[in-house]
């Protein structure tokens, strides 16, 4: 802890800031989707068959058709998780 102006001050909170406002690279958004889509639907996926849009928010699947509705199907369940994981604020909000 660190004190001052006569308040003390958690160290974890000095960072409060910056995790509300940063979102996270598009990199590690990919890598979270990949793990939870392995835990709910036991299907691998390469970071290639992904893509995200930071800006739009959207997950877009390049693999076969059958794959995607597996997917679409616990989409909702998928973006719960998701949201566990990187906090509401940097959540995909659909998946394509």
């Amino acid at each position: 802890m660190k004190k001052r102006r006569g308040e003390i001050i958690k160290v974890g909170s000095l960072f409060e800031k910056y995790k509300q406002r940063l979102k996270p690279p598009q990199g590690s958004v990919i890598k979270e989707v990949i793990e939870v889509i392995i835990d709910l639907t036991g299907i691998t996926l390469e970071n290639k068959q992904i893509k995200y849009s930071i800006h739009t928010k959207i997950i877009s699947i390049q693999a076969p058709s059958l794959i995607k509705q597996e997917i679409k199907l616990k989409q909702d369940e998928i973006l719960l998780h998701l949201k566990a994981r990187l906090g509401i604020n940097n959540t995909p909000n659909l998946i394509l």
